[in-house]
């Protein structure tokens, strides 16, 4: 079994004491690599530090979090100047939040945009983070054709009609450890419908840890359990979902070293 969390935190306090114990339980799981994501200017050297750490399993993407209106905006050259090089395999995560950010959003919708067309400059995809703005990011994503360079809409939560536009525009649809959640059957119905070629896994630890792992510290081995539960509803063998999102991973990311 391979495994590929697309999207987690490790350079986050959470780990700082057993990172490396942290990774091998990873590498036990049977996870082949992981993409672990960069929110602001403080995590560039950590996330540069940690990269070099665990050359050709860790990768790395960074860009400035929508919830942080008051941080320095990085131009669209410095953007993509990082997102070129080889260790970095996409710009974000990016995207729009409606739910802690209150509109006027001017700011926040031309901070996606610079992102968009710096993940265009560099080559790189775009890990895109939408909270009550699913909607709106997409209509984003297609005005400035993101799907050029590709896209995923990362710890998904809304409707199918939207998820079926993502995937229409030609995007990636990644789920986290919500999708275990006891109440969320419609997120399962969400999983269900879309195309397992267009999905990803996920863990955004340390938050999110899935069932039954709810109210710890979530890690990256755990993203066994989401594809799992992709499995469940999808009513298919739990290698299947395994080997079809780390395949999906693999050529959405460009993973050096596994193409």
């Amino acid at each position: 079994m391979r495994l590929i969390d697309t999207h987690c935190h490790l350079t986050d306090r959470a780990f700082a004491e057993d990172l490396d114990e942290v990774v091998a339980r990873m590498r036990a799981a049977g996870m082949i690599a992981a993409v672990t994501i960069g929110c602001e200017d403080a995590d560039r050297a950590p996330l540069e530090a940690l990269l070099a750490r665990y050359p050709g399993y860790l990768f790395g993407a960074w860009a400035v979090h929508p919830e942080y209106p008051d941080h320095r905006e990085a131009d669209l050259d410095e953007i993509a100047e990082v997102a070129s090089r080889p260790e970095m395999v996409a710009v974000g995560e990016t995207g729009l939040d409606f739910y802690w950010c209150k509109e006027p959003l001017d700011w926040q919708r031309d901070r996606f945009r610079t992102h968009i067309a710096a993940a265009k400059k560099a080559g790189k995809p775009l890990i895109v983070h939408a909270r009550d703005a699913e909607a709106a990011a997409l209509e984003i994503l297609r005005e400035e054709k993101a799907a050029d360079v590709g896209f995923v809409m990362h710890c998904y939560c809304a409707d199918l009609m939207t998820a079926v536009g993502v995937v229409d525009a030609g995007g990636h649809i990644s789920f986290t450890g919500n999708l275990t959640f006891k109440r969320n059957d419609l997120l399962r119905e969400v999983a269900r419908h879309l195309p397992l070629d267009r999905l990803m896994l996920e863990t955004d630890a340390p938050y999110m840890a899935p069932v039954p792992f709810r109210g710890k510290r979530c890690e990256p081995q755990y993203v066994k359990e989401v594809a799992q539960t992709i499995a469940d509803v999808k009513g298919l063998p739990l290698e299947a979902v395994t080997e079809a999102t780390t395949e999906n991973a693999i050529r959405f990311f460009r993973l050096p070293g596994f193409e």
